[in-house]
């Protein structure tokens, strides 16, 4: 059980940052202060409204990705994607592409 109350000064432009990175990670400020000062491993920040921005447009470019390696398959399977290796190629640079943003998002 937690008995000891630690008291720190800090200012309004102090306060209001410690606040928002508590909030943003979820934690309360006590607790924010009590990992950092023991060197606890902090949680990932949490979904915001900017993480939302950028998911989305990941996820619109994977639909276009995915309609196009959708229209391809139908090609390949009708035998009529013979000297596609260019577009194929695109396709294959746009799906890496699209994973190395969604990496990066996670991060």
């Amino acid at each position: 059980m937690r008995a000891r109350i630690v008291r720190v000064r800090t200012t309004d432009t102090e306060f209001s940052r410690i606040k928002d990175i508590a909030t943003a990670r979820g934690l309360s400020i006590s607790e924010l202060i009590r990992r950092a000062a023991l060197g606890t491993r902090m949680p990932a920040r949490t979904f915001d409204a900017n993480h939302a921005v950028v998911l989305a447009r990941a996820l619109s470019e994977i639909g276009r990705v995915g309609g196009n390696l959708n229209q391809l398959v139908r090609l390949a399977n009708s035998g009529r994607i013979a000297g596609r290796d260019e577009e194929l190629s695109r396709i294959l640079a746009d799906v890496h592409a699209v994973r190395f943003r969604l990496r990066e998002l996670l991060t």
